[in-house]
């Protein structure tokens, strides 16, 4: 079982990540926004190369969201008391587990046997 200090330390990891997410994802707005502004201006290259770049901002912009949703699932669970528990088996997720991968639901047997069946 998770202890309460460690708990409370990745509840904090989560929300700085969080946050962080939620300004690079800000930026990435306004990265788009800018470019869209910009379109009118220049050659032909100076339009692909915008369009190639806001491809990029919203792949990563897509990355970034699903990673916040792990986030904000982590954080939901935290305060419903069933953080730390695979939801797979039901065993409780080791401390080192979470430390390194704060939104991890799963531990790492049934983690293994679900990437064996991947393959």
């Amino acid at each position: 079982m998770i202890s309460q200090e460690t708990l409370e330390k990745i509840k904090q990891m989560l929300l700085e990540e969080k946050a962080k997410i939620l300004r690079k994802l800000q930026k990435n707005m306004e990265e788009v926004n800018d470019h869209r502004e910009s379109r009118g201006v220049g050659d032909e290259v100076d339009s692909a190369v915008a369009l190639e770049m806001e491809s990029l901002v919203n792949a990563l912009s897509g990355m970034e969201a699903a990673r916040l949703r792990q986030i904000e699932d982590a954080l939901r669970r935290i305060e419903e008391g069933t953080y730390g528990y695979c939801k797979e088996c039901g065993e409780p997720i080791e401390e080192g587990r979470l430390l390194a991968k704060p939104f991890a639901t799963l531990c790492v047997s049934c983690k293994e046997a679900e990437e064996r069946k991947r393959y």
